[in-house]
């Protein structure tokens, strides 16, 4: 790295780090249940909502409990299920296209990260609608209270339903860059371990695996608070505690449970302390 470049990044990241304490850092209220979604609907006089997803989370029907919940409640929705493993500039715009035209109020995004990040960009183009996706990127270029968001996870790994950040991949020139803003923090994150039930032995290790890299990476960062060391240190009981009985046993839904309560205290953890080398390397290498 250039010198000069380099010493700027360290001032950087020092002043950030004295700063944290007064950042507008919050976490997502969590519930338990896809069930309860159409509560909170209902509670914010929301009628009609879009679920950003991926095509194998429809196909397989691990969205229908909660749309028979939303039927049951009279709230409409629309599945957007385009979503690909690293969500492009194309996808947020044919999602941001069809909640406008459908008169959605409020986004869920069901899935894996990119899900959920796909629905974060989606929600910052609705209130940022002559700001391109492109001059997003960085730190605090929304600065807009995004519609009301859901994230049900059906990963336990990436941590997206409780960070600030979402990862675009621009669908014309491939380059793959961070919307990092408050405002991403969704309102609701769903723990729910269900949805997580037909997660393959494989996907499981490898998403509990990439849970306990942001902890690790929260945990020994320059960076670091009390709150998200304890968080960091919290996700790792957890996923050591679990991690194997989920891969032996894919129904232990106690276990699945603690598995995305340790992906959540994780992604809460980096958020605040961001992570490291192995996920710059990842960033690139993808």
């Amino acid at each position: 790295m250039n010198t000069f470049k380099k010493i700027y990044c360290r001032i950087f990241q020092n002043c950030f780090k004295l700063v944290i304490p007064i950042l507008p850092y919050r976490t997502p209220e969590i519930l338990k249940s896809t069930s309860l979604i159409s509560h909170i609907c209902m509670d914010n006089h929301i009628s009609k909502v879009m679920v950003i997803t991926d095509f194998t989370v429809h196909q397989l029907g691990i969205l229908d409990r909660m749309c028979e919940h939303l039927d049951h409640h009279s709230i409409s929705y629309v599945i957007y299920d385009k979503t690909v493993a690293n969500p492009t500039s194309d996808n947020v715009e044919e999602a941001k296209n069809l909640y406008l035209s459908s008169n959605c109020q409020a986004l869920i995004g069901f899935g894996g990260g990119s899900s959920m990040d796909c629905a974060k960009a989606v929600g910052a183009r609705l209130v940022r609608p002559k700001k391109p996706l492109s001059k997003m990127e960085g730190i605090l270029k929304i600065w807009k209270k995004l519609p009301l968001l859901i994230c049900v996870p059906t990963t336990a790994g990436t941590g997206s339903e409780t960070t600030l950040a979402a990862v675009i991949v621009d669908s014309k020139t491939r380059h793959k860059y961070a919307i990092n803003d408050f405002n991403l923090i969704p309102d609701y994150a769903v723990l729910d371990p269900k949805p997580t039930l037909s997660l393959p032995p494989f996907i499981t290790a490898c998403t509990g695996m990439d849970a306990l890299t942001h902890a690790i990476e929260a945990y020994i960062g320059n960076s670091t608070t009390k709150k998200t060391r304890a968080y960091a240190l919290k996700a790792t009981k957890l996923i050591f505690e679990n991690i194997y009985k989920v891969y032996e046993d894919g129904n232990d839904l106690e276990a699945r449970s603690n598995m995305l309560d340790a992906a959540y205290y994780a992604g809460h953890a980096f958020t605040v302390s961001y992570v490291g080398y192995v996920h710059a390397i990842a960033h690139s290498l993808g």
